[in-house]
């Protein structure tokens, strides 16, 4: 099974069909271009990236601020 790293803590999350995920478009977003910024998975025909999480606090802090999370200069401060 596959890991992806939770862009707000940086916890490990297995990539399951139970897993809490967002898929956002980033092209909107003025870092979308940025060199070193958090990546999520890219699905075939979807636009956008995947994004998974540990939990739904993470998950509602990302929806809140998805640029702040994915800027290069953010670190995850961890759980």
């Amino acid at each position: 099974m596959s890991s992806a790293i939770d862009p707000v803590c940086g916890m490990e999350v297995q990539v399951a069909p139970e897993a809490l995920t967002l898929l956002l478009d980033v092209s909107s977003l003025a870092i979308a271009d940025q060199v070193g910024r958090h990546r999520g998975a890219t699905e075939p025909g979807a636009t956008g990236e995947r994004f998974y999480f540990c939990g739904r606090g993470c998950l509602l802090d990302f929806q809140d601020e998805p640029e702040r999370f994915l800027d290069a200069a953010f670190q995850p401060s961890g759980m």
